[in-house]
This record gives structure tokens, sequence and C-alpha cells, in this order.
């Protein structure tokens, strides 16, 4: 049977010789190798990689491959377990890459408007959110049940989103926010330390600036852009509100402007 050295079977089949080192670590392809030691790879390994490729595709790992098709330790009725649960995965990725995409997509429409004027905003009932505590001004909270579920919500960012909450008292704490029907969607983990925020009618204050408040959140401070805004409308906050962080600078102020905003609720009336 014709034998092709590595560079140029992977050129036959359109893959890096670095994609069939790989393969050879984990058993699924077995070169042949001359004294000097070149790999020689048998036409007949071309069927065996490109159905690697294809279950890879699928979302196989490689162990899994290798079972299949090395071990053949996996019977029809696992490989149709092995194929639900991928289908299933795949679901899910579309479903994240969807949600991401309308999150930029909505973030950059936000960004145009703020480009006219440095702030807008907007009065909507707001859907039930999580909030997830996370630190105070200058320390970590030491509530262990944060650190039970923190890596996930950290790896949802920028679906979840940094907040800080401005209690009645003024206290400041920070952490992260996300709709709740989101969080059923990433089935994000949840424990007693996350706390449930009601809808409720909401005052969206949106802003673009070059400095970020962090320690000047005071409801009372009058220069306060989004409660000037507020009392300018006859509205009246009732309760803790949040400030969002969607795109802020670094400390090396690699970018000019920080965007976020204020999500205030509202007194009934």
């Amino acid at each position: 049977m014709k034998q092709y050295r590595i560079g140029d079977f992977a050129k036959y089949l359109g893959v890096t010789p670095d994609l069939l080192k790989h393969y050879e670590e984990v058993g699924i392809l077995q070169p042949q190798r001359s004294e000097s030691g070149y790999r020689f790879y048998p036409f007949n390994a071309t069927s065996i990689l490109i159905e690697s490729v294809r279950l890879r595709n699928y979302g196989l790992t490689l162990r899994e491959i290798g079972e299949i098709l090395v071990n053949h330790s996996v019977d029809n009725a696992g490989m149709e377990r092995l194929f639900e649960q991928n289908l299933e995965r795949l679901r899910q990725e579309i479903q994240l890459d969807e949600a991401l995409l309308r999150e930029h997509e909505a973030f950059l429409r936000w960004k145009e408007v703020l480009e006219e004027r440095d702030w807008d905003w907007e009065i909507r009932r707001s859907e039930p959110m999580l909030f997830l505590p996370h630190t105070n001004r200058d320390d970590f909270l030491r509530d262990p049940r944060i650190y039970e579920i923190l890596n996930d919500w950290m790896s949802f960012i920028p679906l979840v989103k940094s907040s800080m909450r401005v209690d009645e008292s003024g206290g400041l704490t920070w952490g992260f926010t996300v709709p709740a029907r989101d969080a059923e969607r990433l089935n994000l983990p949840l424990n007693d330390a996350v706390e449930r925020i009601p809808a409720r009618k909401i005052f969206y204050y949106k802003y673009k600036a070059q400095e970020p408040r962090f320690y000047q959140e005071d409801r009372e401070l009058p220069g306060h852009p989004a409660f000037q805004t507020l009392r300018a409308l006859g509205l009246v906050n009732e309760g803790s509100y949040y400030r969002t962080a969607m795109m802020p600078a670094d400390w090396q102020q690699a970018l000019r402007y920080h965007y976020g905003y204020y999500a205030i609720p509202l007194a009934e009336q």
C-alpha cells in the first residue's frame, strides 16, 4: 500500500502536520517509522482521519473518538448517547453565540446614540434580575457560597455584567448582575448567595464619561447627572440602585471613555 511522508499526507488531506502528530499522540493514527525516524502514513489512514475530523466536528472528544475508531469499545447504543449529548451541547453553544451577538449589536447601537451626546435615558419595567455580591469598597466578601459559583458566572461575561449596588444608606457592593431568564438559559449555578431583584419600574440612565464615579455614588450629590435628570423629571427613587459597567477603560486608559448605565427603581405612583 502506498505510503506518504507527513508533509505530503497533511497536504493531500487539507490538515496540518501538527494535527497528524496530535492524533498520533492520542493513538488515533499509527504511522510507520523509517530507520531514520521519518513518519510514513499508509493510504488507508485517510478514512480514519476523515472520520476522526467528522466526529470531532460533531463535538466528540479525542478520547471518545479513539474508543470508537481504535478500541471499538463503543457500540451503536453508546454512539447514539454520545451524539445526543453533543447535540445538546451544540444547541447550548449556538444559544450562547446568538446571545453574545445580540449583546454586541445592542451595545454598538447604544454606543452610536452616545456618540451624539454623552447621556440618554428611558423608563421601562425591568425583568427579574439576579445579583451575586462579590466585593465592598476595598475588599472581597468572605461568604464561601460566592466562590462556589463565581467561576461559572465569570465565564459568561459580558452576558453577566459587572455591577455596583448602592443601598439606601449609601453602602456600596460590587458584584454581577444577569437577567433571571438568561441565567436559566445559560444554566448558571445558583445558591443562597444570589440575590433576586424583582421586576419593577426602572429609570435607566445611560452614559459615556471619561472618568468613572467609583467612590462618588451618593443619591444626595447635587451634581450627580443621573439623579439630576431624575429630579428634573419629577421622579422619586425608591430602594437600592445599580450602576452597570458596559465597556470600562482599563487602568492604563487605553480606551477614551467609560460606558455604563444606572438602573434606578422608581416609587410606584
